[in-house]
């Protein structure tokens, strides 16, 4: 069994201890944050895991490393953007929160995409006056 499927299966990880050489996926403690990190590649080192993103990286649901929300307001267009801080695409899952507009028709149904690393693009079918406001999240995990 490795490291990490010991964690998983129940295991308590370890707290970790300056100058011990840990092989990669090897999970431990933090006791200076008291949270779990896993070891990036085989290796020892001084500094807590908290502070040494090189060779440590958070597990559990502290792997997320950002989650962003907005809207994006259409009107008289059928495509529009938001700007978002800088995210890792291929680490990214762009959530449609769901839409709102007074008109009933396909037409303006929209729909998202995570364009690059910095715009999600709204688009709808029709270009009327109709406004149509959608809602998204964006989550990038390490």
């Amino acid at each position: 069994m490795s490291a990490a499927s010991d964690f998983l299966g129940g295991a308590t990880p370890k707290v970790w201890v300056t100058g011990t050489t840990y092989a990669a996926g090897k999970v431990v403690w933090s006791p200076t944050d008291y949270q779990y990190y896993m070891r990036k590649s085989t290796g020892a080192g001084s500094t807590d895991p908290a502070s040494d993103t090189t060779n440590w990286q958070p597990t559990g649901a502290r792997a997320i490393k950002s989650i962003q929300r907005g809207t994006i307001s259409m009107t008289s267009v059928t495509t529009a953007t938001a700007t978002v801080s800088s995210v890792n695409t291929a680490k990214s899952l762009l959530t449609f929160l769901g839409f709102n507009t007074a008109q009933l028709t396909n037409d303006y149904n929209p729909s998202i995409v995570l364009t690059n690393s910095t715009t999600i693009t709204a688009t709808r079918v029709n270009n009327g006056a109709h406004n149509t406001t959608v809602s998204w999240e964006l989550v990038e995990r390490y």
